[in-house]
């Protein structure tokens, strides 16, 4: 009986542990301009979202922004990212960028 609790002890700890190296994630967000409804936000993102290295891409329709979570480890393509916006008819303006921990 104590063998097992120490095996769910150590499993729980394991299931939680997250490594200290962990690297984070770069975001990039670009305002975007000429969005006017869902289906605009839902194609950008979409089209991000199948990017390389991309992580997860979020377009806020009220924000008139586009945020692209790049794996860890990878750098957003900046130029290639505007250009598929571009694509799709819109404009992108103002970007930044930043990091954060993975969740």
């Amino acid at each position: 009986m104590k063998v097992y609790k120490v095996s769910i002890a150590l499993a729980a700890m394991l299931f939680y542990w997250v490594p200290a190296n962990a690297e984070p994630h770069e975001v990039l967000e670009i305002d975007v301009a000429g969005m006017t409804c869902t289906f605009c936000a839902y194609g950008i993102e979409k089209n991000l979202s199948e990017l390389e290295g991309v992580d997860k891409a979020e377009v806020s329709l009220e924000l008139k922004k586009a945020r692209v979570v790049m794996r860890p480890g990878v750098s957003a393509d900046e130029s290639r990212i505007r250009e598929l916006i571009r694509d799709g008819g819109f404009t992108p303006n103002a970007s930044s960028r930043h990091t954060e921990e993975s969740e």
